[in-house]
């Protein structure tokens, strides 16, 4: 038992990192704090109307792109002003024709060697600057082809981009959250986004993140074009903008639904492309968030170093490489009693992190329970498993130190739903 108190005592001691770390983030419990107890920030009504062009990327989407063509079409904004576009992106099923005959502008990409979304968007904006120019609408509103837009996103989401400018993100909540504990997992991940991120942020006027899908982009930001291509193109997109003071606003009221994995291999899979993608981006990234945090003066640069931070590999490095590394120099690690206490501290820290979470996520759906689309019992199962969602970050990372070469990959969407089928049950 010695052993292990000095053992603690000796990791903490060589941590002071850990301890400078902490207190550089210790700002985010005041996000917490902001998230949980303050209400939503509206938007003033406005009479001035962009012009806004729909931009989706679709894979094999058969089963799901009417539904969100559909849904943007019955949107409470003038037709005249809404375009949709469609890039179907080496597709081998009836995407394109499906998406062509729900109204959308629909262009087929075949390319076996540059296959993630990036790419796809990057010919989309090639195509819409030849055929339309970039620069004759306003705003562009990015969607994944398994959302579904509430009928008064568009209305919402043109207040704040009127009022606001630049890129406006809306509140992304979820299409299948009752469908099993992986899909609830990740739907109070991303509740858990807006309480502990895009709520006090906004209310704070600090620039946040955006997440994929559901937000509006100002067209004389990319009027180059889409030039964002990493495994993770919205956060390349946030951390790129940030740097050149440019911040991403949020809108509470422009809200849309999207389908969440519902498979722990699919999940694992997808996060471990997140995993290594937020590490490619921070990697590019970090010297500029560094100069720009003190050149600009930026708390929103320093924010955003710390949202891209590559968190998985500082928690591998903390909990499993440092500790074995340790033991190799000590020669200590040939011991029994090394691995005992190893796996003691090890599952401690998991434990840990099991009760944080579950108190975070039971705060997070007390306070958006209004939102979610499942019953009170599924709500209160998906707390008490949601933990594993973060637990694993650690072995995200670890894959990736063995295999770093990390690629795109279809994730099949099949849930049908339209969006009238969705219903809050308050």
């Amino acid at each position: 038992m010695n052993y292990l108190i000095d053992f603690i005592k000796e990791y903490i001691n060589n941590n002071l990192f850990l301890v400078i770390l902490g207190i550089l983030t210790s700002y985010q419990f005041l996000y917490l704090i902001i998230g949980i107890f303050s209400k939503k920030k509206t938007f003033k009504e406005t009479k001035e109307y962009k012009k806004y062009a729909v931009v989706i990327a679709a894979r094999n989407e058969e089963l799901v792109i009417k539904n969100l063509i559909e849904s943007i079409k019955r949107q409470n904004y003038p037709k005249d002003k809404l375009s949709i576009f469609v890039v179907a992106d080496n597709c081998t099923d009836n995407t394109a024709k499906i998406a062509k005959n729900a109204g959308a502008i629909v262009y087929e990409r075949f390319n076996k060697e540059k296959k993630r979304k990036g790419y796809a968007l990057t010919f989309l904006f090639d195509q819409i600057e030849r055929d339309y120019s970039i620069s004759s609408f306003d705003g562009f509103i990015f969607f994944d082809a398994d959302n579904l837009v509430d009928k008064n996103f568009v209305n919402e989401i043109n207040k704040a981009f009127v009022s606001k400018g630049n890129i406006v993100t809306g509140y992304r909540n979820i299409k299948n959250f009752d469908s099993n504990l992986v899909s609830s997992a990740y739907g109070i991940h991303f509740y858990r986004s807006v309480v502990a991120y895009h709520r006090p942020r906004e209310r704070l006027n600090l620039g946040t993140h955006i997440a994929g899908t559901g937000f509006v982009i100002d067209s004389k930001l990319i009027k180059g074009g889409w030039n964002f291509n990493t495994l993770t193109e919205d956060t390349e997109l946030t951390i790129h903008f940030a740097t050149k003071g440019i911040k991403v606003s949020f809108c509470e009221d422009a809200v849309f639904y999207d389908e969440q994995p519902t498979s722990f291999k699919v999940a694992y899979t997808q996060r471990k492309r997140w995993t290594k993608g937020r590490l490619d981006v921070f990697l590019k990234y970090f010297p500029s968030m560094i100069i720009n945090t003190f050149k600009r003066l930026s708390f929103t640069i320093y924010d955003m170093f710390f949202y891209s931070f590559p968190w998985p590999f500082y928690s591998l490095i903390k909990v499993i490489l440092y500790p074995i590394i340790l033991g190799f120099i000590k020669n200590d690690i040939y011991t029994n009693i090394f691995w005992k206490d190893f796996l003691i501290v090890f599952l401690s820290m998991m434990v840990g992190i099991y009760i944080n979470n579950f108190i975070f996520g039971l705060f997070v759906v007390i306070k958006e329970r209004k939102n979610i689309p499942s019953s009170p019992f599924k709500k209160f199962l998906a707390i008490i498993t949601y933990p594993w969602f973060n637990m694993m970050t650690i072995f995200l990372a670890l894959g990736i130190l063995f295999n770093p070469f990390v690629g795109w990959k279809e994730i099949v969407h099949d849930d049908v739903r339209e969006i009238e089928d969705i219903k809050i049950k308050r």
